[in-house]
């Protein structure tokens, strides 16, 4: 007796196969406008308030390390470090099953790591269809269209500074909004320096006061109070 559902075999054990057809039946249309309506990006308003460049002096590694690097002493991490980032640059509060994704997988250069620019959120089941830690990608990968609408909002052309091609069928899709359009500099730094103050021993306090962030133009911040080890 055949099953009433399609199982992988009928997909040729395609995952990325069974969520563009799934997609394809949704309001959304396709899994390219599903992307293009469930992502987040910062606004505008928040990547000029820090400075368009990386929040903290930070890079992907041992958590919770001082690393001397090329530009000087950087703080080695998981993820935090750019969630912080976001978070506090657009007041933009994830929720359950949100994934923040690097557009360019660059999570060893601390001049990427944490910039806005380089960051959006996007629903966990769709992450994974937009990830590749590759510096070329794939012709047809989804990244290519977030790569552009960073471009599109913010001209960043990441780390290589090389300006993506327009996706085709890029100019039919309809983005959500960006987060953060009320931000400023003094709003998000006082947000910061108020977590500071209560988060003594995080290893982001030990970020700011040892390797600075862009609002100490990647001084020390000898003004925060970091107690950890």
């Amino acid at each position: 007796m055949r099953n009433r559902f399609r199982s992988l075999h009928d997909f040729d054990f395609d995952g990325l196969l069974v969520l563009r057809e799934t997609l394809a039946k949704s309001e959304w249309g396709s899994i390219e406008q599903a992307l293009a309506s469930l992502t987040i990006f910062a606004h505008p308003n928040a990547v000029r308030a820090v400075g368009e460049r990386a929040v903290f002096r930070n890079i992907r590694g041992t958590r919770g390390t001082i690393v001397d690097h090329a530009i000087g002493k950087v703080l080695a991490d998981d993820n935090a470090g750019p969630a912080h980032a976001f978070q506090f640059s657009t007041s933009f509060d994830p929720g359950a099953h949100l994934q923040l994704n690097h557009i360019y997988a660059v999570s060893k250069c601390p001049l990427t790591f944490t910039d806005l620019r380089n960051l959006c959120y996007t629903p966990a089941f769709l992450a994974k269809v937009t990830d590749c830690q590759k510096k070329m990608l794939p012709k047809d990968h989804l990244g290519h269209l977030l790569r552009y609408r960073s471009y599109e909002l913010f001209g960043y052309t990441g780390p290589e500074r090389q300006e993506p091609a327009l996706p085709a069928g890029y100019r039919d899709l309809e983005w959500a909004d960006q987060v953060g359009a009320d931000a400023s500099r003094t709003m998000i730094e006082d947000r910061v320096r108020d977590w500071l103050r209560r988060n003594k021993k995080n290893r982001l306090t030990k970020s700011i006061r040892l390797c600075g962030w862009t609002f100490s133009d990647y001084r020390p911040d000898e003004t925060v109070e970091y107690t950890g080890t």
